[in-house]
């Protein structure tokens, strides 16, 4: 017997919502699985996040990560202090602005210490995944980097036009 998430879809509104209403539940779990993780590792799932996004952008300015996580500076500063008192980061000196400090990950302390946590996880996909075609693959890379890509703007959308009180901005 076919449950939800394998039964067929008839129509195309039918498949599309089906295919929100999975995207939704996926996001929901990628959530909890922060949480599992940080806990796991006496984290905050915000560090962990953050860490995530310093491992796969690469070192950036302390601005530049308040940016592309919605925290104020001084919410980062303390991020970064919790992240540096575990070897997960380091503060450098901008070669280009000695005013401007970079946070640059330390990738291989941060991969030794979290990749156990995720390991049962990454096998279960690569069974997943190997249960499709390369050409599928590429239909699905593609598809969650466009969708990906979307999310980014709706976000950048929500933080344009969101109240400005709770972070100390003036209001419009």
């Amino acid at each position: 017997m076919l449950d939800a998430m394998t039964s067929p879809v008839r129509d195309r509104s039918a498949l599309r919502d089906a295919i929100n209403d999975a995207m939704r539940t996926m996001s929901g779990h990628s959530v909890l699985l922060s949480q599992a993780v940080a806990d796991q590792r006496d984290m905050h799932p915000t560090d962990l996040e953050a860490l995530d996004l310093l491992i796969r952008e690469g070192p950036m300015p302390a601005g530049r990560l308040a940016e592309r996580t919605g925290l104020t500076t001084g919410a980062v500063t303390g991020l970064v202090d919790r992240l540096e008192r575990r070897g997960y980061a380091r503060r450098v000196a901008d070669p280009a602005d000695r005013r401007r400090v970079i946070i640059a990950p330390e990738v291989e302390r941060a991969e030794r210490d979290l990749a156990p946590a995720y390991d049962g996880l990454r096998q279960a996909m690569d069974e997943l995944m190997a249960r499709y075609s390369d050409a599928e693959l590429t239909a699905i890379l593609d598809f969650m980097r466009r969708a990906t890509a979307i999310g980014e703007a709706h976000v950048a959308r929500l933080r344009a036009a969101e109240p400005t009180t709770r972070r100390g901005r003036r209001e419009a």
